[in-house]
């Protein structure tokens, strides 16, 4: 209020006019002057004049309190003995009632329905070519699996310039399973014949019935196959199949093949070690030779498997008895990769090599066109070197590019034998050479649900031989594009592109007669096939091999089919 106050009078003052403002200073000056007068007047007339004055009052001093020097510390607090220290906890029981829920109560959904059979067959009209497929299969069961698939594919051809080019496949193969607590036992036979043709002759030259040029492949296969399933890292999970093979074809040639395949792993903390056998034993007769050859190797293999590193090393002692002759081999295997980021950047690197067998059968698979009176070598692939990036570059889509270096003794390639007595030159001999290898091969696959599929791979190859002038019928590359697309399940769209480089073959020369090197040219391959879903057991397909109706050459002498069509069914019986 005293603020208030002044601060009111300060408003009031500062309120008055100039004149009056003047007049308050004069009148405090003749104030003061007034004042000065009476209190010089008024000093003179007492000073003459004395005062006594009567009082008890008397005046003393007491005595000063001193402190001394040395000052006293005193302790104000209070010692207390005997404390006892604890907590006196009591039990809380919450007043929570538990409300009982209700179990979940699942309703059977009825299993989709599984169809025992299914039957596919077309027709190729421009080539004669009809073809057939029979799947037969029992239902569901947890206790076992059991069916049958035949197969037919055959064509009267007769390509232009060229002998009668006619062939037929055919299979037919009965399998079963065995379902155990903790194992599967496996049994499969299966039964195959394919009659060719030996087609690439001039038929302005020579013309022989189409008997003389055919040739029967028969393959007989039972095999056995008996596989754990443990889950656990107590027991020792174990891989064992054993399988026998009877080849011949319609010149008397016979190949007998016994084949033994044992493999048992467990894991030991985190890592898994593995043992592998291998005996393989075959017996090929030729009307001139008997063969006999047995390779038996074991394969110990530690692995290590981490959060971004994997790294498994291998060890593959063979030994190869030929002809009554023993070498052996030491083939040391390793691998490792680590995940760089996510699984989007996983380079890897390794080493290994191995004894490649070369039978009658496995010729015959690669090149039909194969003479019967070879003469067989393995190859030993002494090593293999290489160095790789893989990785996703989305959910959908996954990459491998590699690049190798292997070196290679005995390897085969293929040649015309320019000394077969019926001077039609149109079956394939078989050379050896030493040889190296630089391949670089890349692959990329891209997955969106079930509606659209495709893989993209390619390989590069540049060979050196040691004797001969070129890697007969070895391309310089490959490439293959395939795709599927998959319209509301109703129409489905394949298309594959197949791409061969340029290949070398041992040819005659017309003028000198002798055997020079020549170039068999690069070729493309396009088809396309078709099919419309009428329903879940019935729909129809269209197919178109080789579009752009190119003649060209896998094998040397042995032109293809230009374009074809052919057109189908498939459908499921039962």
């Amino acid at each position: 209020m005293q603020k208030t106050h002044i601060a009111e009078n300060n408003f009031e003052t500062n309120t008055l006019s100039k004149k009056q403002k003047e007049r308050v200073k004069w009148l405090l000056i003749l104030f003061l002057v007034i004042g000065f007068v009476i209190a010089a007047f008024s000093q003179n007339a007492t000073s003459n004049e004395t005062y006594t004055t009567l009082s008890t009052f008397e005046p003393s001093i007491k005595n000063a309190i001193k402190f001394t020097d040395l000052p006293e510390i005193i302790d104000t607090v209070k010692k207390i003995n005997s404390i006892k220290y604890g907590i006196n906890s009591q039990p809380l029981f919450p007043k929570y009632n538990v409300t009982k829920i209700e179990q979940a109560k699942l309703q059977n959904e009825p299993l989709p329905k599984i169809y025992h059979s299914l039957l596919k067959a077309g027709y190729g009209p421009i080539y004669n070519m009809p073809y057939g497929e029979f799947w037969i299969s029992n239902a569901r069961s947890r206790d076992m699996s059991y069916g049958a698939h035949l197969k037919h594919f055959s064509s009267t051809t007769h390509l232009e310039n060229v002998g009668y080019g006619g062939f037929s496949d055919n299979q037919a193969n009965i399998f079963a399973k065995k379902f155990y607590k903790k194992h599967t036992l496996t049994g499969d036979f299966n039964y195959e014949r394919n009659v060719i043709h030996y087609y690439g002759y001039d038929t302005s030259i020579n013309k022989v019935s189409n008997d003389y040029t055919k040739q029967i492949y028969n393959f007989f296969n039972p095999t056995v196959r008996l596989k754990s399933h443990y889950s656990d890292s107590t027991h020792i999970n174990h891989d064992i199949k054993t399988s026998y093979y009877n080849f011949f074809n319609a010149f008397g040639e016979k190949e007998n093949n016994i084949r033994l395949n044992a493999d048992g792993q467990k894991f030991i903390n985190k890592e898994r070690v593995s043992l592998g056998l291998l005996a393989d034993y075959y017996n090929l007769k030729q009307k001139t030779d008997t063969l006999n050859n047995l390779i038996v190797s074991v394969s110990p293999k530690w692995e290590a498997n981490g959060k971004q590193t994997n790294v498994f090393i291998e060890f593959t002692p063979t030994l190869d008895n030929f002809y009554n002759t023993n070498k052996f081999y030491f083939y040391p295997k390793f691998q490792a990769s680590y995940d760089i980021y996510q699984s989007i950047i996983i380079p890897y690197a390794g080493l290994n090599g191995g004894l490649i067998k070369n039978s009658f059968r496995n010729f015959m698979l690669e090149n039909p066109f194969i003479d019967t009176t070879i003469k067989y070598k393995n190859t030993n692939n002494q090593i293999n070197a290489y160095l790789g990036l893989k990785g996703s570059l989305s959910e959908n889509t996954s990459y491998d590019v590699k690049a190798s270096y292997s070196t290679y003794n005995n390897m085969y390639f293929y040649t015309i034998n320019y000394n077969d007595l019926n001077l039609f030159y149109n079956r394939f001999s078989v050379v050896y050479d030493d040889a190296t290898l630089l391949n670089v091969n890349g692959q990329l696959k891209y997955n969106f649900k079930e509606k659209l599929n495709f893989m993209l791979k390619g390989n590069y190859y540049l060979w050196h031989t040691k004797t001969l002038t070129r890697a007969y019928m070895k391309p310089d590359f490959d490439f293959t594009l395939s795709g599927v697309y998959n319209i509301q399940s109703k129409i489905l769209v394949r298309a594959d592109v197949f791409v061969l480089g340029n290949q070398w073959a041992l040819s005659k020369s017309n003028q000198t007669n002798a055997l020079v090197p020549k170039t068999i040219n690069a070729w493309v391959d396009a088809n396309l096939e078709v099919e419309y879903r009428y329903s879940k057991m019935l729909s129809f397909f269209a197919r178109f091999s080789n579009i752009a109706n190119q003649r060209y050459y896998r094998w040397d002498r042995y032109p293809s089919q230009r374009f074809n069509a052919m057109i189908g069914v498939t459908f499921v019986p039962f």
